[in-house]
């Protein structure tokens, strides 16, 4: 296997990277950003817009680009948290790359070796390992790598944390791997550094139940996760276009009693369930004798008329209550976002927007309701 150098403590350095046959003169950091192929663009301006030194050197999927920049790490990370981008998924710093043989024996062995050169995990602290293998018909899968490296840190003393929630909560060291045909690159920081817990959407959504009602039932535990919302289960929930059902089986499984507004059917397993209440009413016609804990929408329609609809029933919503809403976006999502959110704001703090694995032409949004 021939590689290229990788770098130890000076991750302002990469020059290494020209033996993969990237130029990196006047740059200081280099990154994988993963996004939404639909987003692809809007990604590209969001990313540039607080960066003009950003380049995109590479591209390595349709959802997977390799960009430099000409700031120090530390303070392009910074600067991308404060930022809190919509449509940037997923952030890899580069610290080392180079080239395999496709021979797994080889290859998990030299892959080990670049990590070793990067990483630099406390005995007994909780760490992951996520790979990424991106074509070139290789004899081996991701999990290969991830099982091979991972049992190597836990033979030096250290935790593996198979956890999404360890990996959100407690800001977890993550060692990052991606082979992209016979070029590899590794990288190490801290969870919440790389904006979402995991980099691969495919095997996020392979994770989804074999029982779950619908895909829907992910996206909402993904926008639950990502946002670190802790639900108490207590009280009543509201869930608009509910429709089979997804996200009110996942309310009700929290303890909430559940408002399922929909005039197409639930899925026949939720048509029985006492926790949830089927109401084929507008959501605008709902009274209630107390108020709402939570809210939920994952209607439909336009992202204005979401926010209309929204700010229609927020009197429904207990001051400070949180709302979880999706925006089906067209061609300008970018302005379709700003017009929900002057709508939203009327009523509601809008807290986050994050376009998740789990959405395609839409993002969620966090909101909570304001006190009057």
């Amino acid at each position: 296997m021939e590689k290229t150098e990788t770098k130890d403590s000076n991750i302002d350095d990469i020059s290494f990277l020209e033996g993969v046959g990237i130029e990196t003169n006047g740059k200081a950091s280099a990154y994988l950003v993963t996004f939404t192929p639909y987003f692809r663009n809007v990604a590209r301006r969001e990313i540039t817009d607080f960066d003009s030194s950003i380049k995109f050197e590479r591209p390595i999927s349709d959802s997977i680009a390799l960009v430099t920049s000409a700031k120090p790490n530390e303070e392009f990370i910074e600067e991308m948290k404060k930022e809190s981008p919509i449509f940037i998924k997923h952030i890899m710093p580069i610290m080392g790359a180079g080239e395999i043989e496709g021979i797994l024996d080889k290859d998990k062995v030299s892959l080990l070796e670049a990590v070793d050169q990067i990483a630099n995990i406390k005995t007994g602290s909780k760490f992951a390992v996520q790979c990424r293998v991106i074509s070139g018909g290789l004899p081996y899968s991701a999990k290969d790598i991830e099982v091979y490296v991972g049992e190597a840190y836990y033979n030096k003393g250290n935790i593996p944390s198979f956890s999404d929630r360890d990996i959100i909560n407690e800001d977890i060291d993550i060692i990052s791997i991606l082979v992209h045909g016979k070029t590899y690159y590794v990288g190490f920081s801290k969870s919440s550094d790389n904006l979402n817990f995991h980099s691969d959407e495919h095997r996020i959504r392979a994770r989804a139940g074999k029982r779950e009602i619908s895909r829907a039932e992910s996206k909402l535990i993904e926008a639950l996760s990502t946002f670190k919302v802790e639900l108490d289960g207590h009280g009543t929930a509201l869930d608009l276009g509910a429709a089979p059902g997804g996200w009110s089986k996942v309310l009700a499984d929290y303890g909430y009693k559940v408002l399922a507004v929909d005039p197409a059917a639930l899925h026949p397993d939720l048509e029985q369930d006492s926790r949830i209440i089927h109401m084929k009413s507008k959501a605008q016609d709902i009274q209630l004798d107390e108020p709402l804990d939570l809210i939920v929408n994952d209607m439909n329609m336009d992202p204005q008329e979401t926010g209309k609809i929204m700010n229609d029933i927020a009197h429904l919503l207990r001051d400070g209550g949180l709302a979880i809403v999706t925006l089906k976006l067209p061609d300008h999502a970018q302005r379709s976002i700003e017009e929900a959110v002057a709508i939203l704001e009327k009523e509601y703090e809008v807290v986050k927007i994050r376009s998740l694995f789990h959405n395609r032409q839409e993002v969620t949004a966090l909101l909570q309701r304001k006190t009057k």
